[in-house]
């Protein structure tokens, strides 16, 4: 009969610590790809409620309406706007404005800043 190495355990428990560690990596990875994604989101929906704010008095300067209204003139009002930022559309009463951050697109209907829309879209559909 043969005896086996005290090594022979040792290294039994080496594996089974090994595996356990690849489980705990394997499960935490989805978790924090999920974290990145929600705070991109939220990255998002600042810049874009800022851009509102910065559109709002374009409107101001603009006798009421949003026409015309594009990225480089919010900048021009606030250069604190992230040129991540673009206006998709502006008519005289309300705007699209849209934001990638992360490469993940996100748009806002304006002018209800207050209780703005999002979608995860660089449309605003």
């Amino acid at each position: 009969m043969r005896r086996f190495a005290a090594s022979d355990g040792q290294t039994l428990a080496v594996v089974v610590v090994a595996v356990a560690f690849a489980g705990v990596v394997a499960a935490a990875v989805p978790a924090y790809l999920g974290f990145q994604d929600r705070r991109a989101e939220k990255v998002a929906k600042e810049h874009l409620l800022a851009a509102g704010w910065t559109a709002a008095a374009y409107r101001q300067d603009h006798h009421g309406s949003y026409a015309g209204m594009d990225s480089a003139d919010l900048f021009k009002i606030d250069p604190r706007v992230p040129h991540t930022v673009v206006v998709v559309s502006a008519q005289r009463r309300g705007y699209c404005l849209a934001d990638t951050v992360r490469g993940k697109s996100w748009s806002m209907l304006g002018p209800n800043r207050g209780d703005a829309r999002f979608m995860a879209n660089a449309s605003c559909s």
